[in-house]
């Protein structure tokens, strides 16, 4: 996904979504964000959530891995938009709680020793 969609703009911001189940049981969403300024990269952002919330009036929304594979664009999709669409507006999550700083370290380091940008992956498997 990318924006803005100006093409008058000089800029250009890349998001990519993964998600990761650690050893702890805790699913966390990576929102990665690449910004370009005339097709040039300046910066990038790493994000991270939970995926599962309690919201205010007692509902929980948990996301679990679905059985989309990286070479099927449909699937993917359709995994990816049901997981995006179900998301709650931030003030009706009761409680929020964010990724600890160690989790953050887990992920981040391994984004960036094994994940292909623009690369459709299957899920992938480490075991210590």
């Amino acid at each position: 996904m990318t924006g803005p969609d100006d093409s008058k703009s000089d800029w250009e911001n890349n998001f990519y979504w993964s998600f990761y189940e650690l050893s702890n049981g805790n699913i966390i969403n990576l929102h990665y964000t690449q910004n370009l300024k005339k097709n040039k990269f300046i910066d990038d952002e790493f994000d991270f959530y939970y995926t599962n919330y309690e919201l205010n009036n007692g509902k929980k929304i948990s996301y679990k891995f679905g059985d989309a594979k990286g070479h099927d664009l449909n699937s993917m999709s359709k995994e990816f938009f049901q997981w995006f669409e179900s998301k709650p507006p931030y003030h009706q999550i009761k409680d929020p709680k964010y990724p600890t700083k160690d989790e953050e370290k887990c992920i981040k380091d391994f984004f960036l020793k094994h994940v292909e940008i623009n690369k459709k992956t299957n899920t992938i498997y480490l075991n210590n």
